[in-house]
């Protein structure tokens, strides 16, 4: 019997309103100042204020750093590791969705171990790093619950991912109530984020039971959930992606993601294009790549068979797979994710570069079809 190790993070609060739980970890750890990460954007909205109101009444001292991209660079990063040091802190809380829980991973790493971000390239590069709490306030990246983290060399024009066992949240914190009021473009591409991140880790080469039971349950609570958490939010359908996204970023974090990522990086890496919709454009056009592959197809077909068992039965495996494709095309038409790459700026001449930094991408190691960079190049130019 194989053996199959899963990460996740020490404890994780669910429930609206338990961004107030933070506190008992910073005590029973005895932390005394918070380098605070949350971008310009989510300070003007005053949920930064429901964590900095928390640390304020029980006497934690922070420091806000709010100097990074979208798709955090390795700039950002650096900077980010000296303030930290100039600030005297001790620990990181990161409040916002994977910009924010990204940069602050690598901001441990480097003011834990020194050096530039650069040097961390690669799997399990640190030797040590600072406590982080991740306050998720999107539902779709599951950076919160993950050893994955995400940073842009410019100078490369190249996205790439770490992985390290070191910086996995000591504290994660699911509190829908700061989810409430995410704009409908926003909660539409985490979401699709969301159930990209479920799909590629129950076809991965890396999976195992844990983790395609994982990735199952996120699929129906997106399906079933996300339309509503875009058009007609409530609590309910918050709570519901909240879940389905932390379930998901367990899945991926064991499973690993594929080729839809892999294509995507390279999008957000060249052009700084949002990475859930990046995302949601390629999913149904890269997973008809992957059903080249018999084994994908099959995958595709039980994995769509067990969300839609009503509408699946009596078709034949290639028409179960077949139909969990046009559901994620549906679904992305629905909340207004389906979008053409031309009107994002995305240009022909790149294809043969895209298609390179594809080919070099970390996730499409997990992929169980291994495309030609001409297949790579059509699929970009099919979604123009």
């Amino acid at each position: 019997m194989s053996i199959f190790e899963y990460d996740s993070p020490s404890c994780t609060l669910f429930g609206f309103g338990c961004i107030r739980g933070i506190e008992r970890e910073i005590h029973k750890r005895n932390l005394k100042k918070a380098f605070l990460v949350a971008d310009h954007k989510l300070r003007s909205t005053g949920l930064v204020s429901k964590v900095t109101d928390t640390l304020d009444a029980e006497g934690t001292g922070y420091y806000i750093y709010s100097d990074f991209k979208p798709n955090p660079t390795t700039d950002n990063v650096n900077r980010g590791a000296e303030q930290f040091a100039a600030n005297q802190c001790d620990f990181l809380i990161s409040v916002g969705g994977g910009s924010a829980h990204d940069c602050a991973k690598a901001v441990s790493v480097l003011a834990a171990n020194g050096g530039k971000i650069e040097d961390y390239r690669g799997v399990n590069k640190s030797r040590c790093t600072y406590p982080l709490i991740a306050v998720t306030t999107t539902a779709g990246t599951g950076s919160e619950c993950t050893m994955d983290y995400v940073v842009v060399d410019e100078k490369k024009n190249e996205k790439y991912g770490n992985f390290d066992q070191n910086v996995i949240p000591v504290l994660s914190v699911e509190d829908y109530e700061l989810m409430m009021d995410m704009p409908p473009s926003l909660t539409a591409g985490t979401g699709m984020d969301a159930l990209t991140h479920a799909v590629e880790s129950y076809v991965s080469t890396d999976g195992a039971l844990i983790t395609c039971e994982l990735a199952v349950s996120a699929v129906r609570l997106i399906f079933g959930h996300l339309k509503d958490a875009v058009h007609r939010p409530d609590q309910e359908s918050r709570e519901a992606m909240s879940v389905a996204q932390f379930l998901a970023g367990l899945s991926f974090g064991n499973a690993g993601c594929g080729l839809i990522h892999s294509m995507s990086h390279q999008l957000s890496a060249v052009y700084d294009l949002p990475h859930g919709l990046c995302n949601a454009i390629l999913m149904p056009t890269a997973s008809r790549l992957n059903m080249k592959d018999k084994r994908a197809i099959e995958r595709y077909a039980k994995l769509s068979g067990l969300v839609f068992p009503v509408e699946c039965n009596g078709m034949k495996m290639q028409e179960q797979a077949d139909y969990l494709i046009a559901r994620i095309e549906k679904l992305s038409e629905d909340v207004g994710t389906k979008r053409c790459l031309a009107e994002l700026g995305v240009k022909e001449e790149d294809f043969s570069l895209l298609a390179d930094k594809t080919l070099l991408d970390t996730s499409l190691r997990h992929n169980l079809y291994q495309p030609s960079k001409e297949e790579i190049e059509d699929a970009f130019r099919s979604l123009m």
